[in-house]
């Protein structure tokens, strides 16, 4: 949910969604629910179904992944930042374990084809295409709009250098539209998408697929909806389907022996696991039946797995390290739930006039803003807000008295009817997009396909840091507390590090591993606690 590297609040991308919420009781006046969700397989089948005419492909160009390694190390080299030198470290020793995969993938082939030149093998292998697809989805508000996605992948076939399995990456809270990795290039550090896709693609021959969330990319005119689970699940799975089926088309590559793994940090991590729990829910659909691509499991660090419990966390530590976290979070349940929209619902129901007041909202808006610019706007205009270090703010600054008071302490406001009643409602839809409402996997799911059955026990990888204040490690008590511990692996970091610096560990430490324990089908469940000294070490 944070843009940062070693600090809560500087640019951080991850590449590489969405609650299905069987037995939702609703908040509403009367039984007719309103929801995001569609209700019947032939409602997901006609929803899933590729039509190669809708797909175009707005970009498509190739690249050598050691050259844009390389300019991350010139771009890192005499760095005096904390920052600098850990990422000047990490390119260096991504460069030669890259390099050194390539060569032995190199002398392998030369040795079965005489007569080839190493280094032209070593530069077919290393050149990597990327592409930008757009297509059309369902919106959150019902219509259907345009939306894009990137893919990076092995563009060299002449050896049989063939994209296998495949990475869906889900990224971290944005805010400006620059942001999104359609629009991202090789620009930033470890959050550069294309970068450690190529990397990926490389190395493992995977296709790595990186949608851009609604409301960025070629949808940038709709709302983001922020954490809705379903919403962000089935248009990630769309994201695939579309990848997928296009890969095929153009390069005749079937994916009738590849899998899938869906990883994530952040708000990632929460779109990730979301993503999976809606493919474990609808598996013997025809639509995931005619995927023909199970997907193994997701790998998730930090999430906000439950909205309610990190806004609980909020105000009762009385603490908004990253403040324009509750505002994405309020404003895409507001204007894209569609029981908050029947109870009309608006994310300023719900802070104070200060926090309004700053420009915040504006900013979000506009989508031109990062995160760290957005909290700026607190800085800038305070009114009688404290403010904590650059842009940090008490929750009882930010929001108003009684939903403070309401999400603290369940006290309810005595004197405004009104307002009680959209505080309930907004605290059933943030409950409703938890991981865990409505959904447990701990008996596993019985995959039904002619003649046979499969059971397939789901596997979860969640790393969390016990002292993340901007996700914090209380969007696993659910988990812990409703799942049986067969499902999934939970590894906490108790190093006293926040958001960002848990970025660095996960992403330079412990990501890699993980994806690829999964795709070896080496995968255990178990409790671990996971301590290093530094996050690049």
């Amino acid at each position: 949910m944070k843009e940062s590297l070693f600090k809560h609040n500087l640019p951080f991308v991850l590449l590489l969604a969405g609650l299905a919420g069987l037995g939702c009781t609703s908040c509403s006046d009367d039984n007719d629910e309103p929801t995001n969700q569609m209700s019947t397989e032939s409602e997901r089948n006609a929803y899933f179904k590729y039509d190669a005419s809708d797909v175009l492909v707005e970009e498509d160009t190739t690249f050598n992944v050691f050259d844009e390694i390389e300019k991350h190390i010139k771009a890192t080299s005499g760095g005096n930042g904390e920052e600098e030198e850990a990422m000047h470290e990490y390119y260096t020793q991504m460069y030669d374990d890259l390099k050194a995969i390539v060569e032995h993938k190199a002398d392998s082939i030369c040795a079965v084809n005489p007569g080839n030149s190493l280094e032209a093998v070593i530069g077919q292998i290393s050149e990597m295409g990327r592409v930008t697809i757009t297509y059309t989805d369902l919106s959150a508000d019902g219509t259907y709009k345009r939306m894009s996605t990137r893919v990076v992948y092995p563009t060299r076939f002449t050896f049989d250098i063939n994209a296998n399995n495949i990475i869906l990456g889900c990224h971290y809270t944005i805010t400006s539209n620059a942001e999104c990795p359609t629009n991202m290039g090789f620009q930033s550090l470890v959050s550069d998408a294309c970068l450690l896709g190529a990397e990926w693609a490389t190395s493992n021959n995977n296709l790595v697929v990186m949608p851009d969330y609604e409301g960025f990319g070629a949808s940038v005119s709709s709302t983001h909806p922020y954490l809705i689970r379903e919403v962000q699940a089935r248009q990630c799975l769309k994201a695939l389907i579309v990848a997928m089926n296009w890969f095929t088309g153009t390069h005749g590559k079937e994916f009738n022996e590849g899998k899938v793994v869906v990883e994530g940090f952040s708000q990632g991590g929460a779109v990730a696991a979301a993503t999976y729990r809606y493919w474990l829910e609808h598996l013997n659909d025809d639509w995931a039946q005619t995927l023909k691509t199970p997907i193994l499991g997701a790998v998730c660090s930090d999430g906000p797995y439950d909205p309610l419990a990190t806004l609980q966390y909020y105000c009762k530590n009385n603490i908004l390290t990253m403040p324009v976290a509750p505002v994405l979070m309020l404003k895409g349940l507001c204007e894209t739930d569609r029981e908050c929209i029947k109870a009309g619902l608006e994310a300023t129901d719900f802070f104070s006039k200060d926090f309004c007041n700053t420009d915040i909202f504006r900013r979000v808006n506009a989508k031109t803003y990062t995160t760290t610019q957005c909290e700026y706007a607190l800085r800038d205009n305070p009114g009688s807000m404290t403010i904590i270090g650059e842009t940090s703010v008490s929750a009882s600054d930010a929001f108003n008295k009684e939903t403070y008071e309401y999400f603290r302490n369940d006290k309810e406001p005595t004197d405004n009817p009104q307002l009680l009643k959209k505080l309930k409602v907004l605290k059933h839809c943030l409950e409703k997009n938890a991981l865990t409402y409505g959904f447990d996997p701990s008996a596993g799911f019985d995959l039904k396909i002619p003649i046979m059955q499969f059971h397939v026990t789901p596997n979860f990888t969640f790393f969390h840091g016990k002292h993340d204040t901007v996700v914090p490690i209380d969007n696993l008590n659910g988990i812990k507390q409703k799942w049986s511990s067969s499902v999934y692996k939970l590894v906490t970091c108790p190093n006293i590090y926040d958001h960002g610096k848990l970025a660095a560990v996960f992403f330079l430490q412990l990501h890699d591993r993980y994806v690829q324990e999964m795709f070896k089908r080496e995968w255990k469940p178990g409790t671990f606690s996971f301590v290093t000294a530094d996050p690049v070490k």
